[in-house]
């Protein structure tokens, strides 16, 4: 039976775990700074509703990211493709639109390599990559979210690694 918790330990659990989900989010939303701010405001609403189940003692970041993947995976599925279209063509005079469609365009080009090469690895080792190097999480926190040791953490780290690098 879980007792009740106070707004103080949800206060110290938001602040102890805001950074990351947000990062977590914000490279998966394409660096989009308002949706990564609503999806994450929308998390939170879903942790305080649900914060009496969490049990500190068995999941630390674990419980979060689940909630966090989770919501992300929904959005994702019940989004619909959309493109912007500008309503004049007064910015393809002046050579602002094809300026910007070649910058998007490079930068595009560097996420699809990388998500080439993340795509390349299975489910696991994907995860572990971007957790670490891409969002900043320590060795021993991956390990708590994977249910592995740290010293196996750090060594898929490395084999993953190695991987990507032959894959170059």
């Amino acid at each position: 039976m879980s007792r009740k918790k106070t707004k103080k330990e949800f206060e110290d659990f938001y602040n102890s775990h805001i950074d990351k989900v947000y990062r977590f989010v914000f490279f998966r939303v394409n660096c989009d700074k308002d949706l990564a701010q609503d999806l994450v405001s929308e998390i939170f609403i879903k942790a305080v509703e649900h914060f009496a189940d969490y049990d500190p003692a068995i999941s630390k970041t674990a419980w979060i990211m689940t909630i966090t993947r989770n919501h992300l995976a929904n959005h994702w599925r019940d989004r619909k493709p959309t493109l912007a279209i500008p309503e004049d063509e007064t910015g393809l005079a002046e050579g602002f639109w094809l300026h910007s469609a070649i910058g998007l365009f490079k930068k595009e080009e560097a996420k699809q390599e990388l998500n080439s090469l993340l795509e390349g690895l299975d489910k696991d080792s994907r995860e572990i990559v971007t957790f670490h190097y891409i969002l900043g999480y320590s060795y021993a926190e991956i390990a708590e979210m994977k249910n592995m040791t740290e010293t196996a953490v750090k060594v898929a780290a490395h084999r993953i690694i190695k991987k990507l690098y032959a894959n170059i």
